[in-house]
């Protein structure tokens, strides 16, 4: 879905008429940014902060301070106060992890600081360990669906979302922002995963076992990206044309096919669909469950027609 969402983002941008300058965007950006600002609730001032921070201001760092101070057990809100912390190289970003640890300890994304640290340290041993951790968490959890409602109802009650045209409804235009700013910023690092869990890793003790249990949840994090993540790691272990490695690139085509039919873009129905695909995001943990919302609104089967293509590049 990622993909779709993505090219709608740039889309949308495109319709905008050409006439309108960077300055206009800007303020028009700086005008949503000061009335969630002067709301002063949790939700608004994050929101607010994000779009900072795609401004690359370090306001934005005070901003969800201060929401997270007021809403201190909101696991998605301190999720973004260690986003931007790692992003403006704030000094407190082992003091916000720990306290994400606290707040949401099945989220395997809390050990991923250390792992990075131990992978760059060449401390064998300690990745090992860590990604064990991971293995033993519920997921990897980017908070992806509550953090685009959050944003979408906040920017909603400001009006047209940032560089959506005025014909564009208001709905679909502070999801649409919500998406493109959120996955701008939100998505954190991830290369020391896959270089862990290498087959020319597997000669450290306990990795393998490590690694396919981290590999396993990834598979039931909350968003897509996560889980193509641990299908390409584990097709690697396997050789081309085994009857493991095809087992896994039909998972990727069944997931291929819900990201994909589950985006379609119907005009005429634009503002209801979106609706429907936001009220599924506030209902449902997993991006997928989302997708699948979607094929089941739209009538279409949930599992992917034998006749299927993936319309993705080497997929079948």
């Amino acid at each position: 879905m990622r993909f779709r969402l993505l090219l709608l983002v740039a889309s949308l941008a495109g319709c905008t008429d050409a006439s309108r300058t960077a300055r206009e965007f800007d303020a028009q950006r700086d005008g949503q940014i000061g009335a969630l600002i002067a709301r002063d609730t949790p939700q608004s001032l994050a929101t607010a902060s994000l779009l900072l921070n795609f401004k690359t201001n370090p306001e934005s760092q005070a901003l969800i301070d201060r929401a997270v101070s007021m809403a201190p057990a909101r696991a998605e809100i301190i999720y973004v106060q260690w986003r931007e912390c790692a992003f403006h190289k704030c000094a407190d970003a082992e003091k916000i992890i720990e306290r994400l640890k606290a707040i949401d300890p099945d989220n395997g994304l809390a050990w991923l600081p250390e792992l990075n640290a131990a992978k760059e340290g060449k401390s064998e041993a300690e990745v090992t360990r860590l990604l064990a951790r991971i293995g033993a968490t519920r997921g990897l959890t980017l908070y992806w669906n509550s953090l685009i409602a959050m944003m979408a109802d906040a920017l909603r009650e400001n009006g047209a979302s940032i560089g959506a045209p005025a014909s564009n409804p208001r709905l679909v235009g502070s999801v649409v922002t919500a998406i493109g700013v959120l996955a701008a910023v939100g998505i954190p690092p991830l290369q020391s995963l896959g270089k862990a869990c290498r087959l020319d890793q597997f000669d450290q003790p306990g990795r393998r076992a490590a690694c396919e249990a981290m590999t396993a949840r990834l598979m039931e994090s909350d968003t897509v990206i996560m889980q193509g993540l641990g299908l390409s790691i584990q097709e690697k272990w396997w050789p081309e044309g085994g009857a493991e490695r095809e087992r896994l690139r039909a998972q990727r085509r069944q997931f291929d096919y819900l990201m994909f039919e589950s985006s379609r873009e119907r005009v005429l129905h634009m503002n209801r669909d979106w609706a429907v695909r936001l009220e599924a995001m506030r209902n449902f943990r997993r991006e997928q469950d989302v997708e699948r919302a979607m094929l089941i609104f739209y009538h279409e089967p949930l599992e992917r027609p034998v006749n299927w293509k993936s319309p993705y590049p080497r997929r079948d």
